[in-house]
């Protein structure tokens, strides 16, 4: 009676803590921002190069209340010199992390698991439990795998992030 009193404890532990782990799955800890700067110089054609690094102005937004100012280099395909606008990722963590000062400073590479009709998320590539998930725009009617269209204007490849300023 004990032995199997104790193995469905344990049991009941393991399960427990796995749907704690699936539950802290991808956690939103804030929001990235990121504005793009004025490219430098533009190629002689109107049409947009591939791997073109941009610098950007990123402000992340703490779940918690805190503000964080990072300087950043976008990397990206297609993008024109003339785009402007903002890039806002949601942030998540797979680990449950607390937003301790700096957390986003790394580089972020695209993921490539994700299929070409698809914006991917961006990975940490020193802490990959830290995650940039595109807010962009989706199009209507572009539920179904099978007819979503391939992104428009441009992809981002890589993020690098560092941090220049913390409030809050």
């Amino acid at each position: 009676m004990w032995r199997t009193c104790t193995a469905a404890a344990a049991a009941t532990w393991w399960v427990c803590s796995l749907v704690t782990e699936t539950a802290r799955a991808d956690e939103e800890v804030g929001v990235l921002t990121c504005t793009l700067a004025e490219a430098g110089s533009a190629p002689a054609s109107d049409i947009p190069t591939a791997g073109q690094t941009r610098d950007a102005l990123c402000t992340f937004k703490a779940k918690g209340g805190a503000e964080e100012t990072y300087a950043g280099k976008v990397q990206g395909v297609s993008i024109s010199p003339e785009h402007k606008g903002a890039l806002i990722w949601v942030v998540k963590s797979t680990s449950g992390a607390a937003a301790e000062p700096g957390l986003l400073q790394q580089t972020y590479a695209s993921d490539p698991a994700k299929p070409a009709d698809q914006k991917p998320p961006m990975i940490g590539e020193a802490n990959s439990d830290i995650i940039l998930h595109s807010m962009a725009d989706k199009l209507e009617g572009s539920a179904s795998a099978s007819q979503k269209a391939a992104p428009a204007g441009f992809v981002i490849l890589g993020v690098e992030l560092r941090l220049t300023a913390t409030s809050g």
